[in-house]
Formats: C-alpha cells, sequence, structure tokens
C-alpha cells in the first residue's frame, strides 16, 4: 500500500469524524435552544401526552 493511499484513507476518517461531530453539536445545540425558549406545544422535543379521560372532546 503507497504513502498517498495511507494518507487518503486517514484524510476521509477524519473527515468523516468531523462531519459526524458537526452534526452531533449542531443537534444539541438546536436542542438547547428549544428547550431555552419553551416553545411548550410547538416543541419538536417534548414528549406528546396521551390524552386523560374526559378530556377527548371538551366542546
Amino acid at each position: 500500500m503507497s504513502l498517498y493511499t495511507i494518507v487518503f484513507i486517514l484524510i476521509t476518517i477524519l473527515l468523516l469524524c468531523g462531519l459526524a461531530i458537526s452534526g452531533w453539536l449542531i443537534y444539541k445545540l438546536d436542542k438547547w435552544i428549544d428547550k431555552r425558549e419553551r416553545l411548550g406545544r410547538e416543541s419538536i422535543y417534548k414528549k406528546i401526552k396521551p390524552p386523560t379521560e374526559g378530556t377527548e372532546k371538551l366542546h
């Protein structure tokens, strides 16, 4: 295996690791901002609670 092949493989691995870390940081930052703003029902990270008895239809 030539030196160029080894360098290419190492650079490829480093780039993939960098992309993975960047994606993870963006995910964490987005979740932190969402939690900070307290969007309530609009929050995509908030778990949806099942309706309790008697509150299905409140007309």
